[in-house]
């Protein structure tokens, strides 16, 4: 994943799945997403629930929104995705 996450293109949209315990065990993995999240790139990532200093802090980020997963919206949320990032 970190070779991916290097190539991200302003302008771009970049899908980070997931943003979990086993991914953010790695520090080189953790600094290449808290660098994605500067590059101006649009970022679409399936982040835990659980708390972590790096997921805590994206969520918190005046340009971040979180839209919760649930069953009422999962069927509908790509779509969603796509209009929101003009990718219709």
């Amino acid at each position: 994943a970190l070779p991916a996450l290097g190539l991200a293109a302003e302008g771009g949209v970049v899908v980070v799945d997931e943003l979990g315990k086993m991914e953010l065990a790695s520090r080189a993995f953790r600094k290449a997403v808290a660098t994605l999240f500067e590059t101006g790139t649009n970022v679409v990532a399936t982040v835990h629930v659980f708390r972590h200093p790096l997921t805590d802090t994206l969520k918190e980020r005046r340009d971040v929104e979180v839209l919760r997963i649930a069953p009422s919206n999962r069927d509908s949320l790509p779509d969603e995705l796509a209009r929101r990032l003009g990718a219709e």
